[in-house]
């Protein structure tokens, strides 16, 4: 089997609620659409297999680079081609993107589940966190107790890190008690104003799962919060390559227990080693792609359920935040869980008439 061409499709769905985070605050403006762009890679065989990758001219890097490197390549050979793309390219969102496609295709040809490739199922379902935006108290608290009512108990997360956040996760932690919350500040607050933040929130009762980048990322001050206020951590925006990854496992202290790993940064290939890693230095992981298609979801779903380290309630929420989903057969999110597709391959289908209707023209 060889890869024949690489469709690139640039996509623009409105959000049902704009998103609103410390960036988007900062910045000014909320994040009111999905830009992403679907990619098909397609082979000799008629087999297809779907990516998704953000960024600036995704199709036109494809059409560029990327299609030419990967022409008349085996889309089997996975473990060679993602080297030799991140050694050319780089590591970017358009590798991983591919890399999903190369899995899609792999299992379809072979008639399995993407998890199958990465050695079985090790648990039935993904457990999921609800995320908050950063809103009202009134409509925080509401969503809040909402999605515990349907199922989202394993934790709250809330988008925190800007002036004025600590009535709203008082507010919040009291409606959905006993669930605990999990803010992410984003690495908004510093050292000195988390500590105090925190130690607030402890006094007032607050039930924290975890506490994700509470400050700019240094490992002395995370292990100085988790020592004096018994806190558990979770590292996101203080890494981005191997060289991160390395000092995190040598480095973080007994008080960083999960790490948050990007499939849409890594893809397939690298997240599953990246969670191998972890898993010899003792620290869990959990997954953050809420702003995603199904796509994407999809992926993330096939790993949730293949990978043994212990895995944290995950934030992978993109097709319910999201006016439409481009994929059909899409992974089910029920009752606080995701539930990965048992078709071939990531086991979703792209639904042509979403496809059309939020195409990007021109």
């Amino acid at each position: 089997m060889k890869i024949t061409s690489i469709e690139a499709t640039s996509i623009s769905i409105p959000y049902r609620v704009p998103w609103r985070n410390r960036h988007t605050e900062e910045a000014g403006r909320p994040m009111t659409h999905l830009e992403t762009t679907l990619l098909r890679v397609k082979t000799d065989e008629g087999i297809e297999g779907l990516g998704e990758a953000r960024g600036v001219d995704v199709a036109k890097t494809i059409r560029d680079r990327f299609e030419p490197f990967l022409d008349g390549r085996d889309p089997a050979q996975i473990s060679r081609l993602v080297p030799e793309m991140e050694s050319e390219f780089g590591i970017s969102t358009v590798v991983a993107g591919i890399d999903f496609a190369l899995h899609d295709i792999k299992g379809k040809a072979l008639g399995v589940p993407v998890y199958e490739l990465l050695g079985g199922r090790c648990r039935d379902r993904v457990p999921l966190v609800w995320t908050l935006p950063y809103l009202s108290i009134e409509d925080q608290v509401t969503e809040a107790t909402a999605r515990v009512a349907e199922g989202f108990t394993h934790a709250m997360k809330m988008k925190v890190g800007v002036p004025g956040d600590l009535p709203h996760i008082v507010a919040v932690a009291k409606a959905v008690d006993p669930v605990p919350v999990r803010p992410d500040s984003n690495m908004g607050h510093s050292f000195e104003e988390a500590l105090d933040q925190y130690g607030q929130l402890l006094r007032e009762g607050v039930r924290f799962e975890l506490v994700e980048d509470p400050c700019p990322l240094d490992w002395d001050d995370y292990q100085a919060l988790s020592d004096r206020l018994g806190i558990t951590l979770s590292v996101h925006g203080g890494w981005s390559s191997f060289e991160d990854l390395t000092g995190l496992v040598r480095e973080a202290g007994p008080g960083i227990k999960c790490v948050n790993v990007m499939p849409s940064h890594w893809g397939i290939y690298r997240t599953a080693q990246i969670v191998a890693a972890l898993e010899c230095a003792r620290i869990g992981w959990t997954m953050g792609t809420s702003h995603d298609s199904g796509i994407k979801i999809a992926a993330s779903f096939h790993l949730g359920v293949a990978l043994p380290n212990h895995l944290y309630p995950a934030d992978l929420l993109g097709p319910r935040l999201h006016a439409a989903d481009v994929v059909g057969g899409a992974a089910r999110i029920e009752g606080g869980y995701g539930y990965v597709p048992d078709g071939s391959g990531l086991g979703v289908s792209l639904d042509e008439d979403v496809l059309e209707r939020y195409r990007v023209r021109g």
